[in-house]
């Protein structure tokens, strides 16, 4: 079962490696970005999401964190970011908005672990392992992957904007199809979330006396 599914997942990502590659690219080109907006902050913008940094260290360092409620609000974050490339996809002009959404994932990304390093230091790329990449690493996969299933859903619709009758069948399949691997992503997705709400408090927790030494 695990050997058939890596099949399907190699032959899913080789047959769509040119859209795999301009996604991941814009994402990068988000990550950079966000990476050097860092440096383009005022001290007094700095000083203040510095003092929120600090706020967010004690908090999880003096208080228990609601586990349930930070996974439903994880639960809804990405389930409207899913909706969104989702209903981008059944559109013939949602291509160029979902190689935007992923750029614009990938410039929070740069943008929040960049400035958590940028402030401190050593200890940012700590606390950046430890809290940003158990999900992003399992949540952007599965982003990425949701927007080549809208954008090769997009390219069909393109192709068969006539809806001749003889297409109908071909193009119903296909949004079915559409909508089940958009639903597999999604539950993928569930992973990083769990991750996010459950385990990476308790990381944070362990690790925040040496941050705030």
């Amino acid at each position: 079962m695990v050997k058939k599914l890596q099949s399907i997942i190699r032959e899913h990502v080789t047959d769509n490696r040119n859209t795999y590659f301009f996604l991941i690219l814009m994402f990068v080109f988000g990550v950079t970005a966000g990476a050097f907006t860092v440096n383009g902050l005022s001290a007094m913008q700095r000083d203040e999401l510095s003092g929120y940094l600090q706020g967010f260290l004690q908090l999880f360092g003096n208080q228990s964190v609601n586990s349930g409620e930070m996974f439903s609000l994880g639960l809804i974050e990405n389930l409207k970011m899913t909706g969104l490339l989702w209903a981008l996809g059944v559109t013939v002009i949602g291509i160029p908005f979902i190689y935007m959404i992923i750029s614009v994932k990938g410039f929070m990304t740069g943008f929040t672990s960049g400035f958590i390093i940028n402030v401190l230091g050593m200890k940012g790329m700590l606390l950046t392992g430890f809290a940003l990449f158990p999900k992003e690493v399992i949540i952007i996969p599965c982003l990425i992957g949701l927007g080549v299933n809208g954008i090769n859903f997009s390219l069909k619709l393109v192709k068969n904007k006539a809806f001749q009758d003889q297409q109908k069948a071909g193009l119903r399949t296909a949004f079915l199809s559409y909508c089940l691997t958009a639903f597999l992503f999604t539950c993928a997705m569930m992973l990083g979330i769990t991750i996010d709400a459950y385990v990476t408090p308790v990381l944070i927790r362990m690790i925040t006396p040496m941050l705030t030494s």
